[in-house]
């Protein structure tokens, strides 16, 4: 097993990542979990992002006597659960499972069974297929049958085949058609007739195999591999029965590397809050895909389902990814701009499809304000100050702003938004009626946001022109002028307003406050807006929180900010960590899309729904990175300041490694790092330089 992971009573429920896996040009489906095992969902989950595109169900689980859901267990929990293997442990009086499962790339899953005191073990397999879902032709069933000492399912007479085999025989085998019909029971080496489940086209069909082990089972060892033949799934069985050791020796490698300087708490903290950051940088794991089709580097997916890039998501997974492996972080958003099809990073799929086309035919992206992605360079070159990386993206941006520059201003020289998709508030009223949905044109509206970001943009290229394009600095210094004007200009007398042609809107929105949370707002509009940011509520989406808290942070405001951060943490860790998991809700051990109070989060396993990750750790902990050193401002919540309570955390900056503690006490809070301490009133900074750090 691992000797960095984190090792805790995780959920028993969660994705193992399919690395290989895209939308268009390779799909694989995901691999998710159900009881004591996983399932392939192909070409991806039904719900959500997967868009009822589900084809087919096929997945391995393990149980104990009679005993195969989670709520027959008296106790499941896994002890380790990363994106590339998940151990689950699970009792029912004095009996003991232990089953741990990874992959042998793509099409084998492989699971290792332990079982105690002597009881019946069971292995089943299922397939459930939607017969003719392409609306072809050639899809009658599935058939199920024993041929040695394999156990295979299959379509007829086209379709997908999966081929299971275990180390050792099973006691009895049992192939059925659900529901329970035409059951078979075959003896081990035994030949009957095959098990078929028929139906009609677009009639969802399936079929079970189980096999018992009776007595002593220790170091069983199954493998559930899948092909378009019967061929090919053994192809793919034969090749893991050989590798599968150093395979997992190699995932186990790979989680070894990413939690030796990954961040992590200590047992101080909440439970749900110690795990939920491990849930939430396992998705981020994920997030990043590996050089494919029109994407000649890494690229972010944004989600699981059916991966994508789009500018704003990537943005945020770069900056929550950049707490634990900068460098990756950067090589994936300089991907994004460097593979993009147009300056202005169109949303796309990795078979140069687009995937954000206006109903006027604009092909768009997002804007400089979504995702804030040169907030987001700011950070990873503080914390990674490559000065090769800098000059490689400086090149893109300048190329995404200069193209906003060309094809989204209107007469006046304000920019806009060709709908509200290239906002990111799909469908906002920001933007008036859109009879056409979120590609309705909007050209008629001037959103403050979107002019602050690009003020603020600029004075970013500025700060990056100074280091690699010296005559450029005065090019960007009279934009960001230009446009923090304009910024200004769009004040109502009481708030920030969006402009159409009637004048100022009436529609009040949290994403106004970008140049409060820009620094950008004079001290006069600062006071007049004071009420409203002490009034923000903890949002459920991550832009909406991350303007909330960064006004609050501007002005002072920190138990507003301490306040909404803990509170979309605390949330969202509590469904991330949720022991079992209940109807209506999306999977815990995953981050999803967003953080509703109902549970039901959107889609499951969605980088930018782990900004509770920055809400931890960049608000709550005050973690900032600078040239100078390492920034700590807690913004803890009232109900952490316990006077004796003391918070340990462990995170690697600049390649150092940070053990820090953070002790309440009576004037603030007390400050430690690697053995050097500061005590600051809560809102106060302490800052350890590089020096003090070696």
């Amino acid at each position: 097993m691992s000797g960095t992971f984190p090792v805790d009573r995780y959920t028993p429920y969660g994705y193992l990542d399919l690395p290989t896996h895209t939308r268009r040009l390779n799909p694989k489906g995901v691999l998710r979990s159900h009881d004591i095992g996983f399932c392939w969902h192909f070409p991806a989950l039904s719900t959500s992002y997967g868009g009822g595109r589900e084809t087919y169900r096929s997945g391995l689980r393990i149980g104990l006597d009679d005993r195969l859901s989670l709520d027959e267990f008296d106790r499941v929990v896994a002890p380790y659960h990363s994106k590339n293997l998940v151990r689950f442990q699970a009792e029912s009086g004095l009996a003991q499972l232990d089953a741990e499962f990874h992959t042998a790339g793509d099409d084998v899953l492989c699971a290792r069974i332990d079982a105690r005191p002597d009881r019946d073990v069971v292995v089943r397999i299922d397939y459930e297929r939607l017969l003719a879902a392409d609306h072809g032709w050639g899809e009658s069933g599935l058939v199920g049958r024993a041929v040695g000492d394999e156990t295979i399912l299959q379509a007829f007479e086209d379709g997908d085949a999966f081929v299971l085999w275990t180390s050792r025989n099973p006691s009895s085998t049992c192939i059925s058609a659900a529901p329970d019909r035409d059951e078979r029971w075959v003896s081990p080496g035994g030949v009957v007739r095959p098990v078929t489940a028929i139906g009609a086209a677009q009639q969802e069909v399936g079929l079970s195999a189980v096999l018992t082990f009776a007595g002593d089972v220790s170091g069983l060892t199954v493998l559930y591999a899948r092909g378009r033949t019967v061929r090919e799934a053994r192809a793919r069985l034969s090749a893991a029965r050989e590798n599968r050791a150093a395979r997992r020796a190699e995932l186990l490698a790979a989680d070894d590397a990413f939690w030796s300087r990954a961040p992590r708490l200590d047992d101080a903290w909440p439970d749900h809050w110690r795990r939920g950051l491990v849930y939430d940088l396992e998705t981020l794991r994920m997030m990043v895909k590996a050089p494919t089709g029109t994407y000649a580097h890494s690229w972010d997916a944004m989600q699981i389902q059916a991966p994508r890039v789009v500018l704003g998501e990537a943005a945020i997974d770069a900056l929550l990814l950049g707490y634990a492996d900068p460098a990756a972080a950067q090589a994936m958003l300089l991907g994004v701009f460097a593979d993009a099809p147009e300056p202005n990073v169109p949303c796309s799929r990795e078979d140069g499809s687009y995937n954000m086309v206006s109903a006027e035919g604009d092909v768009c992206g997002t804007g400089p304000q979504w995702g804030y992605p040169w907030l987001v360079i700011r950070r990873l070159y503080e914390q990674r100050p490559d000065r090769d990386w800098l000059a490689g993206i400086y090149v893109h941006c300048g190329r995404y702003l200069e193209w906003w520059l060309a094809h989204r201003r209107d007469a006046e020289g304000w920019l806009v938004h060709a709908c509200s998709w290239e906002s990111g508030q799909d469908l906002s009223p920001r933007f008036g009626d859109q009879p056409l949905g979120g590609g309705h044109p909007t050209w008629t509206t001037r959103p403050v946001d979107l002019q602050a970001a690009f003020a603020d943009a600029a004075a970013a290229m500025a700060e990056w022109a100074a280091l690699v394009d010296p005559p450029a600095v005065g090019k960007w210094r009279e934009l960001a002028a230009e446009f923090h004007r304009r910024t200004s200009e769009m004040w109502n007398g009481s708030r920030y307003a969006d402009v159409n042609p009637d004048g100022p809107t009436a529609v009040n929105d949290v994403m106004l406050l970008a140049p409060v949370a820009l620094g950008m707002a004079e001290p006069a509009q600062v006071e007049a807006l004071r009420p409203a940011i002490r009034a923000a509520a903890a949002d459920v989406w991550p832009m909406f929180v991350w303007i909330a808290v960064d006004a609050a942070l501007a002005t002072g405001e920190y138990d507003t900010a301490a306040r909404i951060a803990a509170a979309v943490v605390d949330r969202a860790y509590r469904f991330w960590d949720a022991p079992r998991h209940e109807e209506g809700r999306t999977l815990p051990g995953v981050s999803c899309e967003y953080w509703p109070p109902s549970g039901r989060c959107g889609g499951e396993g969605y980088g930018w729904g782990a900004f509770t990750t920055h809400l931890l750790l960049g608000v709550v902990l005050g973690l900032r990175v600078t040239a100078a050193g390492i920034r700590l401002r807690p913004a803890f919540p009232a109900d952490l300041r316990i006077p004796g309570a003391r918070y340990g955390a462990r995170i690697t900056c600049r390649e150092r490694l940070i053990q820090l503690a953070l002790q309440p006490v009576d004037c603030g809070v007390r400050i430690e790092v690697n053995g050097r301490t500061s005590v600051v009133s809560w809102g106060g900074e302490a800052v350890f330089g590089w020096d003090e750090l070696a």
